[in-house]
């Protein structure tokens, strides 16, 4: 197998990855809030070479799962926040490098994306910039999470204010959805960005779920298409 198709074949691995994990980590953060659950009763361990290990201190993950039982069902705890966090940027970095490549899936995605296919990849670039930068408890944008993105826009002669609207029965009917309907829109006018905004003042976290089950299905999409 040619590198290239290597790389690919990790990139959409790592799609669908971080979509389980999303997926297993929001239901682990239902599960903290709603049963009582003792750490020290269960002790982790993990083994490596001969004579190495490292024992998880139990103290530590009680402290979390005190705080999780504290909260009610629609708060957001560390956890979820790392969880979630943590899937949108693996699965838009994973997306932007898989559409790097000149590959099949590549032309699978302009092939569907049509004349919406330049304006997914500014956006996922985006998220994928945004969280791969971040430190700020807010997630504030630096300059450098939009400047690459707007110069590329201007390059191309584009549209600075980027529109998405994406509906599964139209777009991607092999993908069956929960109604007619489903789908979802996003704006981000690049024109506009500062540094020091709130990257969810500009996409919501339901922007941010729907975009990356996007990305899954898109990949599910492709397979397929591949095996068909």
């Amino acid at each position: 197998m040619y590198k290239k198709e290597i790389l690919l074949e990790d990139a959409l691995l790592l799609i669908e990855q971080n979509f389980y994990f999303l997926h297993m980590g929001e239901f682990f953060g239902a599960l903290s809030k709603t049963v009582e659950l003792d750490a020290t009763a269960f002790p982790i361990v993990r083994k490596y070479d001969v004579g190495q290990e490292y024992r998880f201190n139990p103290m530590v993950i009680q402290e979390l799962l005190n705080n999780a039982r504290s909260m009610k069902n629609d708060d957001i705890t560390l956890f979820d926040y790392f969880v979630e966090f943590n899937a949108f940027r693996g699965i838009c970095m994973a997306m932007v490098e898989s559409l790097r490549l000149e590959s099949d899936f590549c032309n699978f995605m302009k092939e569907r994306l049509g004349g919406r296919y330049e304006d997914f990849f500014d956006i996922v670039s985006f998220v994928r910039n945004v969280l791969s930068h971040n430190i700020h408890a807010e997630i504030r944008l630096s300059e450098k999470d939009f400047d690459g993105t707007l110069k590329r826009i201007r390059r191309l002669k584009r549209d600075e204010n980027v529109f998405f609207s994406f509906n599964y029965a139209l777009d991607l009917p092999e993908i069956l959805a929960p109604n007619p309907q489903y789908g979802f829109t996003c704006n981000i006018d690049f024109s506009s960005l500062n540094e020091g905004m709130e990257f969810l003042s500009i996409l919501s976290m339901w922007d941010l779920m729907m975009l990356c089950e996007l990305c899954f299905n898109l990949v599910m999409s492709y397979k397929l298409y591949k095996n068909s």
